[in-house]
C-alpha cells in the first residue's frame, strides 16, 4: 500500500473507531466517520466499497493488538516452571487491564448485535473469530509442546472459550461502570479462577 494510502487508511480506521463507539454501526453515518478522520468522503470510497469492511478493520485492529499482546507474553514464558499462573497472569491482564476498554466493549457488543440481524456480517465475524482462535490456539500448542504438556484442550478450543470468558467479563464490567457499581469480581479472584481452569486442562 503506498505511504499515502496507508495514512488515510489509518485515519479511517482511528476515526471509524471513534464514532462506531459513540453512535453505534447504523448511526455513525459515513460522513461522521470522515469527521473524526479528518477525511474526504471520497477518501472513504477511494478505500472502502462498504461501512461494513470499514468497521471489520477496525475489529481485526482490536483483535491483532491483543493477539500480538499474547505472543509476546508467551514468548516470555518460562517453561520449567508451572505454566498455569504464568498463563493466568497473562489473560487476567487482559481481563482487567486498560488493554481491552470501553470501546472494545461498545465495539464488539455492536458486530454481535449485528451478526444476529444480519447473514453477511454473521459470516465476517465468524470467519474472523475463527482465524483469531487459530492464531491463540497456535501460541498456545506451542507453548505445551515446548513444555511437553498434552493438554485436555486443543489450543484452538482453549482460545475459544478464553475469548467467550474475555467478552463476558469486559461486558458485565462496562454495565457496572456505567451504573456506578463495584464489579464483584475483583482482579485477583479473576486470576484464581483462570489459574484452576489452566491447571485442569494443561
Amino acid at each position: 500500500m503506498p505511504p499515502q494510502r496507508s495514512k488515510t487508511v489509518e485515519a479511517l480506521i482511528v476515526g471509524a473507531e471513534r464514532a462506531f463507539s459513540e453512535r453505534g454501526f447504523h448511526g455513525a453515518s459515513i460522513g461522521y466517520i470522515c469527521q473524526c478522520a479528518g477525511r474526504t468522503t471520497g477518501a472513504f470510497y477511494s478505500n472502502y466499497d462498504s461501512k461494513l469492511k470499514l468497521f471489520l478493520d477496525v475489529f481485526r485492529r482490536h483483535s491483532d493488538r491483543t493477539a500480538d499482546y499474547i505472543g509476546e507474553r508467551i514468548d516470555e514464558m518460562d517453561t520449567e516452571r508451572d505454566l498455569a499462573p504464568q498463563l493466568a497472569r497473562t489473560f487476567a491482564e487482559i481481563f482487567n487491564g486498560e488493554r481491552l476498554d470501553a470501546r472494545w466493549v461498545f465495539i464488539h457488543l455492536e458486530f454481535r448485535l449485528m451478526a444476529l440481524r444480519d447473514g453477511d456480517a454473521a459470516a465476517a465475524l465468524v470467519d474472523h473469530e475463527k482465524r483469531f482462535s487459530r492464531r491463540i490456539g497456535t501460541m498456545l500448542d506451542g507453548l505445551f509442546d515446548r513444555a511437553g504438556h498434552q493438554p485436555a484442550l486443543r489450543g484452538t478450543e482453549l482460545a475459544a472459550l478464553l475469548g467467550a470468558m474475555t467478552r463476558g467479563i469486559k461486558l458485565d464490567r462496562g454495565i457496572y461502570a456505567a451504573g456506578g457499581v463495584d464489579d464483584p469480581l475483583s482482579t485477583d479472584q479473576v486470576a484464581m479462577a483462570l489459574e484452576g481452569l489452566f491447571r485442569s486442562v494443561a
